[in-house]
């Protein structure tokens, strides 16, 4: 179960997809994105996963949900609410994406203050900069930044997805979810990331010290460049 980051839509992950192989994949998409509607549901990662649930298969047993950035908080907030076997891996995502009490590798609020004047200003600008920001420590950086340019550029978001997405990534805060989860859990974290701090993944080991820890080279969104390495450590959580 691959749930896509902000302003972004579940194409994304069509690499990961091509490199799981023949595993069944569901590519659900956020609220506000992907065509779908009900942006504002996205503002509150409990309601964001309701909705994802109703695009989920009636059949679907012992899921495996793996969160890319906002779609992190989603994908905690889906296991949260499970009943039943499950795993969850986070990829450059933690339960709570802005600076708090005991929580300091994180965005400091200022910054996505920042992003949501400059979505209201220019969003063509502000989806530049966040390109920008998540092609960040990419082996070709020039060359990711305009894949996910294109990628945004095929299916706009919303821009109430895109306000609510803010509003989760600032406000949300899952941290007793990822602790006390009764499932395996795991998380990929990248060295040179720009908006999720490689020493979070500290704090993720300390509010969970069982939980699979691989710490890659690259940026935000560098796992697109090396999607294999992705799914083989996805298929090590599996194992």
């Amino acid at each position: 179960m691959l749930i896509h980051g902000w302003g972004f839509d579940p194409g994304i992950w069509q690499p990961l997809c091509e490199a799981l192989g023949p595993r069944r994949v569901v590519l659900p998409a956020l609220p506000g994105h992907g065509g779908r509607g009900d942006g504002e549901r996205l503002a509150d990662p409990s309601a964001a996963a309701r909705a994802v649930e109703e695009q989920l298969p009636a059949d679907l047993v012992e899921p495996v949900w793996i969160g890319w950035s906002l779609g992190g908080l989603v994908a905690l907030a889906l296991a949260a609410r499970w009943r039943g076997p499950q795993r969850l891996v986070l990829v450059s995502a933690t339960p709570r994406f802005t600076v708090a009490d005991q929580w300091h590798s994180a965005l400091e609020r200022t910054a996505l203050a920042a992003f949501a004047a400059e979505l209201e200003r220019d969003r063509p600008a502000l989806e530049r900069h966040f390109a920008a920001l998540c092609a960040d420590g990419a082996r070709a950086p020039g060359r990711l930044r305009r894949q996910l340019l294109a990628r945004m550029d095929a299916s706009p978001a919303a821009l109430s997805g895109l306000r609510a997405g803010l509003q989760a990534l600032d406000a949300g805060d899952l941290r007793t979810v990822w602790a006390g989860l009764d499932a395996p859990v795991a998380a990929w974290m990248a060295r040179h990331d720009r908006l999720v701090p490689a020493g979070a993944a500290d704090a993720l080991m300390a509010l969970r010290p069982d939980a699979r820890m691989r710490t890659s080279d690259g940026g935000h969104a560098s796992w697109l460049e090396d999607p294999q390495a992705l799914a083989g450590f996805v298929e090590e959580v599996m194992a």
